[in-house]
């Protein structure tokens, strides 16, 4: 009997908590402009709270729910995180590696011509690669064109603002990544630019957050492990964490319970990036929780995705506050 109560108090303990989440979390969709959102409380163990809140899409009413997958941005540089140390687990890298050594063609400061880029400076943003402002803005590929959503809107200046990128966006074309890389970075090639691409702190010395920095990184482990980026994440993190609902459009994943995404309020296509490791990857809260819930174990030394010393290496604290990161 006094099991039986002790049992009852926590689950009803556990019920109110779960209810004052919810509450919360509901009155933060109904007094924000999100049309709708998911959240998961993780430990190391399981999902101890989840919940969708909102629409996946306004026009139709399609709830969000906890199964909604939507593209997580700049997060998908987690699991490049584990991929790198994957990679060098495998032995065919090292992080305090040259990209040089790796890459079919050269990439180096010009400002610093004889200063090696790292692979570990990739990886803790302090390569001195920067994102152009205008090229990085060619990896948006929308599968139909964007509207002029932006002749509805009253400010003159942010309509002349949204006009410049969608024009943008509607004339971008799919290519490699590694050619994308390529015509940004290499001497002589189209998009070279000295001043956006590269800045003027030598390699190694200054943090700048660097989306680039993360694509040659996942292109260096195609080089050297000789295998698409995308299947090598399905093959050594979504399916041994079976993460069933995770994914890239348009590389091989049939994706279900997709939600529509919106611009200043208007829903745009079904779009892509060239440079899909940075930030497209595709998820719920439900797998998401699944990799966040494998990171504490092995921070905690109680999984095997990566071995403790990996997870060591790539969760450690930065050299400096200035740098703010460890390996993605």
């Amino acid at each position: 009997m006094l099991v039986l109560i002790l049992v009852i108090n926590t689950t009803i303990k556990a019920q109110s908590i779960n209810d004052s989440i919810t509450i919360e979390l509901s009155k933060l969709r109904r007094s924000s402009n999100l049309v709708g959102f998911g959240v998961a409380i993780v430990n190391k163990d399981s999902i101890v709270y989840a919940k969708g809140f909102g629409y996946a899409d306004k026009e139709t009413k399609t709830p969000y729910t906890i199964h909604t997958v939507q593209p997580i941005a700049s997060i998908s540089k987690t699991l490049l995180a584990v991929a790198l140390m994957k990679a060098q687990e495998m032995g065919k890298l090292r992080l305090n590696d040259p990209i040089n050594d790796y890459l079919p063609f050269k990439i180096n400061n010009p400002n610093f011509p004889n200063v090696n880029i790292t692979i570990r400076q990739l990886a803790n943003h302090t390569s001195s690669i920067l994102d152009g402002d205008t090229t990085y803005g060619k990896t948006y590929i929308f599968k139909n064109k964007i509207p002029p959503f932006y002749n509805n809107f009253t400010d003159n200046e942010l309509k002349t603002e949204v006009k410049t990128w969608v024009n943008l966006f509607n004339e971008n074309e799919m290519m490699p990544l590694g050619e994308f890389i390529k015509k940004q970075y290499v001497e002589d090639q189209i998009w070279y630019n000295r001043e956006q691409h590269f800045s003027r702190n030598n390699p190694g010395s200054s943090y700048k957050y660097s989306n680039m920095g993360a694509n040659i990184t996942a292109y260096i482990i195609e080089q050297t492990t000789g295998e698409n980026y995308a299947e090598f994440i399905k093959k050594h993190i979504l399916i041994p964490l079976q993460m069933s609902n995770t994914g890239w459009r348009g590389k091989n994943y049939d994706l279900k319970n997709n939600s529509t995404l919106y611009w200043y309020g208007y829903p745009m296509p079904d779009g892509d990036l060239i440079t899909y490791p940075d930030g497209n990857l595709m998820s719920n809260v439900i797998d998401y929780g699944k990799f966040l819930s494998t990171m504490i174990r092995g921070y905690e030394r109680e999984d095997n995705l990566l071995t403790t010393e990996s997870y060591k290496e790539m969760m450690k604290d930065p050299v400096s506050s200035d740098f703010r990161k460890g390996v993605f």
